[in-house]
């Protein structure tokens, strides 16, 4: 094993150093990576892919985290210098779902080695950080692993950078300026006017949908959309929400049917609507953004949530809410809690 602890196996960078030597192909798969080792390995994977061989490097968490522009301009130059060597060489990024593992193929003539741990292909990671990476030494695991990267690799789950547009953080604002405005002009009002506990109400149950990577409070995380002023792959916008609401809850004679208003907790109106087969679906009219700005940014505020992380069980027990309660004020309008 290799703990960046010299006397439980040394740095991992070692191992790297030497496997990048002996190597006729290399595919590494890892949720993070570091500038210095992109620029350090910039050269090996160049020199195995000009010999004939395969040099492919996946950043599972880019996509939806973003890079910075360093960084991107690092991993772009060594994909467009990769790309044209053939055998899929280059950069790739996963679409549809982040990962999040470390895992280090090495094939030579006849044998390939494997590492799998949680080393991140970075600096802190290959000898910073104590981590615990290991050899696979089972032959049936290799054949396993190797199929699993193979799978990762495909279009089921990955793409080459190339064909993706990767956010550089603090350079892309979360809302158009369209959006931005409609979120500014909502309209507002003192909720201390209501006394919305006298009001028949009832509630969507969010612990459906959290821990679900791709639900509908977690569209982000789920396969990005093609940009026609790109022509690249990005991610959705993060504050896109659309609340499924289940038959019980549809079956509810208090539950609206097309378009209503919402006032909400904080003292903002919201034009609302529920849309699709039986009405299932909640959402801000006209923009989906509306709608999630005002939910995800109460989580936000409270800091039990972080910008590009899912909402999960764990997020909403730090907020201490897993409810949305509508309150039924007259036909057409509702105070909404959360």
């Amino acid at each position: 094993m290799y703990t960046n602890i010299q006397k439980y196996g040394g740095d991992f960078r070692n191992v790297l150093d030497k496997e990048f030597t002996t190597s006729k192909n290399v595919t590494i798969a890892s949720g993070y990576a570091s500038l210095d080792i992109i620029n350090a390995f910039e050269k090996p994977f160049i020199d195995i892919a000009k010999k004939g061989g395969s040099s492919r490097l996946l950043l599972g968490m880019a996509f939806y985290e973003g890079l910075s522009q360093k960084k991107l301009d690092a991993v772009t130059k060594l994909h467009n210098t990769l790309k044209p060597l053939g055998n899929n060489s280059g950069v790739f990024v996963t679409n549809g779902r982040r990962y999040h593992g470390k895992v280090y193929q090495f094939d030579k003539d006849e044998i390939s080695n494997i590492y799998v741990g949680s080393s991140n292909f970075s600096a802190s990671g290959t000898k910073g950080n104590i981590e615990c990476t290991v050899p696979i030494l089972n032959e049936n695991q290799k054949v396993d692993l190797v199929a699993f990267l193979n799978d990762l690799y495909s279009p089921s789950y990955s793409i080459s950078i190339d064909k993706a547009e990767i956010t550089v953080p603090g350079k892309k604002k979360l809302l158009s300026k369209n959006t931005q405005k409609k979120w500014e002009n909502l309209y507002k009002y003192n909720p201390e006017t209501i006394d919305y506990a006298k009001y028949p109400n009832f509630s969507i149950d969010l612990t459906r949908v959290a821990d679900k990577e791709k639900s509908s409070l977690n569209v982000y995380f789920g396969k990005g959309r093609w940009s026609r002023a790109t022509g690249k792959i990005k991610p959705r916008n993060w504050y896109e929400i659309e609340l499924i609401a289940g038959k019980q809850i549809r079956d509810n004679q208090l539950y609206p049917k097309g378009d209503f208003t919402a006032f909400t907790d904080d003292g903002y109106i919201i034009p609302m609507r529920t849309q699709g087969d039986y009405s299932k679906n909640v959402r801000s009219l006209n923009s989906l953004l509306i709608f999630g700005r005002w939910l995800k940014g109460k989580l936000e505020r409270s800091g039990a949530l972080k910008k590009y992380e899912p909402v999960t069980m764990e997020t909403l027990e730090e907020y201490g809410n897993d409810k949305l309660t509508f309150y039924k004020l007259e036909e057409g309008k509702y105070y909404m809690q959360f």
